[in-house]
């Protein structure tokens, strides 16, 4: 289950998908693989404060390279955290703490560890989880999550095809997401959104997480759209047994919906060198204050994350891709989230209003192949020729080339030959042939 799932869910897009992460927790590690041990705070936690580091112990030692933790707060949109990480001499232990502290009280953090231990074997087990954040915490108490958080946004979605503007998406252009998450000690019969001046819609709800109700809807029309979902306040209701709650989240006019994403490097992504570093880069996300951050995110063929960004600023207009994250002669679905938020959190409930714009495009990688320096070795002289060995990459075309007098800067083409690693030359030569000077080049 990748984070950026997670996040989709609590935007409404996917109930299944919170059922998946939840279900990892139950699923039961495969032998030869590694596995998360302990964490600390435990699953569920609360009470924890908010600038408590959390660490997680391993059944192996990991690939620091290759293995990281991710952290977010549910509120929709699915807000990253930053963290600073530090490993234990036997890399079987990664502390992270929180940079600034996390939110708090009351806020769910949610988690999720991508990696693999030395020899290469993924993480497998419970890999996601959550706790809850205290007033004032210094460590971690029983009980149940305290507080109920609703939420209302738009996201816009994008396609970039070359190295053009992006364009919308012909179907899903417009997306409107609702959500409620209710405290766990809280039962509830269902639940109910009344949009400004509109018509009392029933929300849906998770069978697997009965807490969790959501309501999504979407156009490519954007007057029919914006007349759907206006800016204006929203209603919700939570039904229950004895009593019902009444909130409203105000999506105001003046949070502005965030101008498409723009991959400004478009060519060089469609060619990348998996064997070197390369940086992503975009067009400036106008504002960038404390309320906006940029998620980047890319994805296999398979669909499992390779590459996450831990909640950008709004300023930021580049990511670094490590050596080793992408793989040789391999496509990947890309996104760049520019996203705008408000929220409030109480002793009772929590709120948040979004606006969010994605631009998916699509990174491919070259064959990788390491070209070798070429070395001129084993030189021989024998009787009516002079021969040496070129060392190369195997595959590499070369020209082999000759000169008679370094000054003119002359050089005549000895041959053109696809080497297999090590290639012998051979020059004849006769008393009469006046000094030769050799070199070689990759290409023909």
């Amino acid at each position: 289950m990748t984070t950026h799932s997670i996040r989709r869910f609590l935007r409404g897009r996917d109930a299944a998908l919170l059922a998946l992460f939840w279900s990892l927790a139950v699923m039961p590690p495969a032998q030869a693989q590694p596995t998360i041990v302990s964490t600390v705070p435990a699953s569920g936690a609360v009470d924890v404060s908010p600038s408590a580091p959390v660490v997680f112990t391993f059944s192996d030692a990991m690939d620091t390279n290759m293995t990281s933790a991710q952290f977010f707060s549910a509120m929709a949109p699915l807000t990253p955290l930053p963290t600073t990480s530090s490993w234990s001499s036997d890399l079987k232990t990664l502390t992270c703490k929180p940079n600034p502290p996390f939110p708090g009280p009351y806020a769910y953090i949610l988690w999720n560890v991508d990696g693999q231990d030395l020899v290469g074997d993924s993480l497998t087990g419970n890999a996601s989880d959550y706790f809850e954040t205290g007033s004032n915490g210094g460590g971690v108490a029983s009980g149940t999550n305290r507080i109920t958080t609703y939420s209302v946004g738009t996201f816009w979605m994008y396609d970039q095809t070359n190295s053009g503007a992006p364009t919308l998406d012909p179907v899903t252009s417009y997306n409107f997401s609702a959500s409620v998450i209710l405290a766990s000690n809280l039962a509830a019969t269902g639940a109910s959104l009344a949009p400004p001046g509109g018509v009392t819609q029933p929300m849906s709800r998770n069978i697997v997480s009965p807490e969790q109700f959501y309501l999504y809807g979407y156009s490519s029309n954007l007057t029919i759209f914006q007349a759907n979902y206006p800016n204006g306040s929203y209603g919700f209701t939570v039904q229950a047994a004895n009593s019902n709650q009444q909130v409203s989240v105000n999506l105001p006019a003046g949070l502005a919906q965030p101008n498409a994403p723009h991959v400004s490097n478009f060519s060089s992504v469609q060619t990348v060198d998996p064997t070197q570093p390369f940086t992503l880069l975009w067009d400036a996300f106008p504002p960038a204050g404390a309320t906006n951050i940029i998620v980047v995110m890319l994805t296999d063929t398979q669909g499992a994350t390779v590459a996450l960004s831990n909640g950008l600023p709004g300023s930021a207009t580049s990511i670094a891709i490590p050596v080793g994250v992408l793989q040789p002669s391999a496509a990947y679905s890309g996104s760049i989230d520019f996203e705008s938020y408000l929220g409030n959190t109480n002793a009772s409930y929590g709120t948040a209003a979004f606006r969010a714009t994605t631009t998916r495009f699509t990174l491919a990688t070259s064959s990788g192949a390491v070209t070798a320096p070429l070395v001129l070795t084993n030189t021989v002289r024998s009787a009516g020729a002079f021969g040496f060995q070129i060392l190369s990459s195997p595959g590499q075309t070369l020209t082999v080339e000759y000169a008679t007098n370094l000054k003119s800067g002359v050089w005549n083409t000895l041959l053109v030959t696809n080497s297999p690693g090590r290639v012998q030359i051979s020059d004849p030569v006769s008393a009469a042939n006046a000094p030769r000077f050799y070199r070689a080049r990759k290409g023909g």
